[in-house]
């Protein structure tokens, strides 16, 4: 099979033999080609508690998960998807002793066929509560409780009634209220509850929940002590994400990137924490592709403030990576997106290297919204002058115009034209003039060494 699965020692652990390579052959899911093989990634995260698989939409993430848990059989489980439930009340009952053997065979008999994407998740979140034991289901909901800061319980509808079908209580009201997430939540906790499962895989954790609970969820994930105190027959977690909170970040070659060419579907390791933030911002949109967390980060608002600054930084620090990040306009936007990657932004070490350059016209209060969202005042950057031609060299400026040093203060900027005596330039020409006589001995003027450079230079010293 040009999956490679094939046939794993039992010190693998996450493959079996499959036992139907001649079938599986003659289906085009199955003609797919891995990179690596199936088999060898299964080998070689046998001995690891979390794996993440990153990528874009139809790049195979969760083909992979399905492939793997084809191979490891009934010992592992895989969430699918379609888990969005609804729970009112809980009956009662024994669970099926061939239950697994037939979500197995159910699970295969889906996989096996060629129209059929299997996105279900057979057990829902009443068959979950309803299948662990009383020390377990407790467990869950501490765990739970701990997570999100609600407190839930088991209560009978009728207290007086033996035989009354209970309900989960949380905070009070039914579980059924409860919203959408905080049902998601316990359906995938209560999965990795389950004690007949050795290996549970994930597609698309951060479903329904919203980005603080994503972020407590995947800590505890890869909190590998925390895990063995609720999950101790559980070895692995796999999952297939959209979400940067998945990421494994203390060892970020637990994290895969996976990406499709025709047949083949490639699974390359992050190897580098440069290659590990790329990914982790290219998660967010790819409105910060080219941004892996450097030395610090200077937001501005529009096209030549980026160039010239850009340019200008580079000069002024060699060696260091300082990434300017060109908000089109909408400063807002980018610095959230920055604190979505950062997590928590208060507390992150690179608040202090976090700067947004402002012109001396901009949104009313918006400096204020940006203190509120964790910038910190002294890092919010106005221009005395509404431009960034203001703060340009000034031996450049003077070579550019043909013009005394005093004759700068006559700069005019009437919509995209800059005018001095008469010399007039668009704003994109003269920001490339700049920038081909820009040097690192270019003459800054005060304003933008006091208000800028410096304090760069202090942040990263």
């Amino acid at each position: 099979s040009r999956t490679g699965l094939t046939p794993l020692a039992s010190a693998g652990r996450l493959a079996r033999t499959l036992g139907v390579a001649t079938h599986l052959l003659a289906m085009s899911k199955h003609s797919l080609e891995f990179v690596p093989s199936l088999q060898l990634l299964a080998e070689s995260r046998a001995s690891s508690s979390y794996t993440a698989l990153a990528g874009p939409n139809n790049s195979g993430k969760s083909l992979t998960l399905r492939w793997l848990k084809y191979s490891m059989g009934r010992e592992a489980y895989f969430v699918g998807t379609n888990r969005f439930y609804h729970v009112h009340h809980l009956g009662t009952g024994l669970r099926n002793p061939k239950e697994l053997d037939e979500l197995e065979q159910n699970f295969r008999s889906n996989f096996d066929n060629e129209s059929h994407n299997h996105e279900q998740n057979v057990f829902d979140l009443a068959r979950v509560l309803n299948g662990l034991k009383n020390s377990r289901r407790d467990k869950l909901f501490d765990l739970c409780s701990d997570l999100i800061g609600s407190r839930f319980s088991l209560k009978k509808v009728e207290d007086d009634n033996d035989l009354s079908p209970f309900y989960i209580d949380m905070d009070g009201q039914n579980l059924s209220v409860a919203s959408t997430g905080t049902r998601l939540l316990m359906t995938i906790l209560g999965l990795c509850m389950d004690e007949r499962f050795g290996t549970i895989m994930i597609d698309e954790p951060e479903l329904g929940m919203s980005p603080k609970v994503q972020s407590a969820l995947a800590a505890f994930f890869k909190d590998r002590a925390r895990r063995l105190e609720y999950f101790p027959h559980l070895r692995q977690i796999l999952v297939a994400t959209h979400s940067n909170h998945f990421l494994a970040r203390n060892d970020i070659a637990d994290n895969f990137v996976v990406t499709k060419e025709g047949r083949r579907i490639s699974l390359a390791k992050i190897q580098s924490i440069q290659e590990f933030h790329r990914l982790q911002l290219n998660l967010l949109g790819n409105s910060l592709e080219g941004l892996f967390l450097p030395s610090a980060i200077v937001v501005v608002e529009g096209k030549t403030d980026h160039a010239f600054l850009e340019r200008l930084i580079s000069l002024k620090f060699p060696g260091r990576k300082v990434t300017v990040l060109a908000s089109q306009g909408d400063v807002k936007r980018s610095v959230n997106l920055l604190r979505e990657s950062l997590g928590d932004f208060e507390r992150s070490p690179f608040r202090p290297r976090v700067f947004v350059v402002l012109d001396s016209v901009h949104q009313r209060g918006l400096t204020e919204e940006l203190i509120k969202m964790g910038i910190l005042q002294p890092n919010v950057v106005t221009w005395d002058k509404n431009g960034i031609e203001y703060v340009y060299p000034s031996d450049i400026m003077r070579r550019v115009f043909s013009c005394g040093n005093l004759d700068l203060n006559n700069l005019i900027i009437d919509g995209d034209r800059i005018s001095i005596l008469g010399t007039t330039r668009t704003k994109v020409e003269l920001c490339n003039e700049v920038l081909k006589q820009l040097t690192d001995v270019s003459e800054v003027p005060p304003e933008l060494n006091r208000k800028l450079l410096e304090p760069l230079t202090a942040a990263i010293a």
